[in-house]
């Protein structure tokens, strides 16, 4: 069975992902202590850490030191969620055997992903169309869900509502559930069920404080089959629902509550980055890629005009979850490399193109270069000398062992 040991603070994102990576069979420890996080992984070894990060606490510094100085533990692979980070910063982690570093807030589905790609074990995952959305207004937490009842989501949900209940500590919080762009029906109630157990279970909600916006005419049905939701109102009247959950004054009116209450600029957790993000990268195309979050560490150009040698370096650093970008040409690396942000080059200087000194010399010009580690063939004394001279960091002779070849790359970040 694959283990996995997640060192986070916040139980609520410990005990939602151990569950659902229990569901899958993988074992699953736990710790927030982080002076006990070192021995947790020297004792239980697994096949992966997940490790929530802060800003400046020396007792991580201290975690991912002592991990990568046993032999027993630098080769267990490393996925941290944590704050925005400089990205050289992420970049020089990646020699502590990080591979992913996710910034809050957190896209589910690509954390899982990530997850299963490292255990080699696929996590199922409910892909189906669905926006959800959360913001507040005062002690008011309006959910608004779209498109479909995805269950990845809902179970999100109730993490989400406690943190932001506690976060912004709501004595007595008020909910709105808009579902009135859903046409439901009875294949629907397992999720309906689904949903409203998960608001219901979350900190000081209570029923009789919980109101459903619905147009469809099968939730009332369902509601009204529940006796377990007999004290939830549900409503096709927006300022009906207002009304009942905000007070007002004799002047108000329902243009100014709605003004007030729905479409003023929401409060709560994302606006600090530090949680969980409702929205998928499956989501549509609107959510743009600029947002997406794939936890890439490093980003290395290839530069190699041997299509084997190319794919063979290409795939050591694929294996340590890198986002490797192949040239073939030294002058197509140079017309691109500015808007890539690349972490590292390799560089094979002994190009048919003789274009090898002019990538190195144009680099070392250039004050935000990244480092380049010269990975050719045996070369004379003299010419290793003037690639040294001409901005290469390194140099290695081909061929390598694939883990000498990355041990020798990660030596030159954060340098």
């Amino acid at each position: 069975m694959k283990k996995v040991l997640i060192i986070n603070e916040n139980p609520l994102f410990r005990d939602y992902l151990k569950q659902k990576l229990s569901e899958e069979q993988i074992e699953v420890v736990l710790t927030q202590e982080r002076q006990d996080s070192f021995t947790r992984l020297i004792t239980n070894l697994p096949d992966l850490v997940i490790f929530d990060m802060g800003i400046g606490v020396p007792e991580e510094i201290e975690f991912f030191e002592k991990k990568a100085a046993d032999s027993n533990t630098s080769s267990i692979p490393v996925i941290i969620t944590g704050p925005i980070q400089d990205r050289a910063y992420i970049a020089s982690l990646a020699k502590f055997g990080v591979i992913k570093y996710f910034e809050k807030p957190i896209q589910f589905d690509m954390l899982l992903e990530s997850i299963g790609k490292v255990l080699h074990t696929p996590l199922a995952m409910d892909d189906s169309p669905c926006v959800l959305d959360l913001h507040r207004n005062n002690d008011v937490i309006f959910i608004e869900l779209a498109l479909g009842l995805n269950r990845e989501k809902l179970a999100l949900l109730r993490y989400k509502l406690s943190e932001l209940i506690e976060h912004d500590n709501i004595d007595i919080p008020k909910i709105v559930i808009m579902l009135t762009n859903l046409d439901l029906s009875f294949v629907d109630g397992y999720n309906l069920e689904f949903l409203i157990d998960n608001v219901i279970s979350a900190p000081r909600i209570k029923k009789s404080n919980v109101k459903i916006l619905s147009l469809s005419p099968y939730m009332r049905d369902f509601i009204d089959g529940h006796q377990n939701y007999s004290e939830i109102e549900l409503s096709t009247n927006l300022p009906r629902v207002l009304s009942s959950l905000v007070e007002t004054t004799g002047s108000s009116n329902v243009s100014d509550l709605i003004t007030d209450k729905i479409l003023t600029q929401s409060e709560g957790l994302d606006e600090k980055n530090d949680s969980i993000d409702t929205r998928f990268s499956s989501d549509s195309a609107s959510y743009s890629s600029e947002h997406k979050k794939t936890g890439t560490v490093l980003k290395i150009a290839i530069i190699d005009d041997n299509l084997d040698s190319l794919n063979e370096t290409k795939n050591c650093f694929v294996e340590i979850g890198a986002d490797c970008v192949p040239y073939t040409s030294g002058q197509d690396f140079l017309n691109s490399w500015e808007s890539e942000n690349f972490n590292l080059v390799i560089h094979d200087v002994l190009l048919k193109d003789q274009t090898g000194l002019n990538v190195l010399r144009a680099l070392q010009t250039e004050p935000d270069a990244p480092p380049v580690l010269v990975y050719s063939q045996g070369l004379q004394r003299d010419f290793i000398i003037k690639v040294l001279s001409s901005g290469a960091k390194s140099y290695l002779v081909k061929p390598q062992k694939p883990q000498v070849l990355v041990q020798k790359a990660l030596s030159l970040l954060g340098k």
